[in-house]
């Protein structure tokens, strides 16, 4: 095609959810995204045998099945895909069982379209997007120092080494030193890792 394109899939239910949030991926990311459409978590896994996708959007609440329990057989279909729910189920439990299922973001259908646009275009460069409602829910539980809870707190938020560096006024190198300590004590080899072992052990973005 002459360009990198993004290739991406939308497993969802509802035919106005395949227009709505196709339009608003393509206003995070340009028109170069190659969407999908899946109704079924059968119709997904079909289409993830044949292609390989960047980014999976799904729906939790698919006829049929298990939402979490679905999560995770596409987690195993597409391990390197960007697995991100989207769910008009946006209680604390939930989120934290996407997360520990093994995805990257979750974003409630009930957030207004800017905040979706915005939590697309940050999944989509790399970071990871928790809702505002989940950054409050959880406690920490940790041997680590108040610094090291800092830079895991802006980790949560989806922020770089870099990033961090500027809103801590530390250097890079000193930011990679506690994101190493960070990832050692939660038995984590990457940032998504080091993400989801947080939640799953009861972190917050916020102290």
């Amino acid at each position: 095609m002459g360009r990198w394109s993004m290739q991406a899939l939308l497993v969802d239910d509802h035919p106005l959810v395949h227009y709505t949030m196709s339009a608003m991926l393509r206003k995070a990311v340009g028109d170069h995204a190659i969407i999908q459409s899946a109704q079924t978590l059968e119709e997904a896994l079909d289409c993830a045998r044949q292609n390989e996708f960047d980014l999976v959007l799904f729906d939790l609440g698919l006829p049929g099945c298990s939402g979490i329990e679905a999560l995770k057989r596409m987690r195993e279909r597409c391990p390197a895909s960007k697995l991100v729910v989207v769910s008009a189920t946006d209680d604390a439990e939930s989120i934290q069982a996407a997360f520990r299922a093994g995805a990257v973001g979750y974003i409630p259908k009930t957030s207004s379209p800017p905040t979706i646009v915005g939590a697309l275009r940050l999944i989509c460069e790399g970071g990871t997007y928790i809702p505002p409602q989940a950054l409050e829910i959880l406690e920490p539980r940790s041997a680590l120092s108040e610094r090291q809870l800092e830079v895991l707190r802006l980790i949560l938020k989806g922020m770089s080494n870099g990033e961090i560096a500027k809103r801590l006024r530390i250097s890079e190198n000193t930011v990679k030193h506690h994101v190493g300590v960070v990832y050692e004590a939660l038995g984590a080899c990457s940032r998504a890792e080091a993400i989801t072992a947080a939640l799953s052990r009861g972190y917050k973005a916020s102290p």
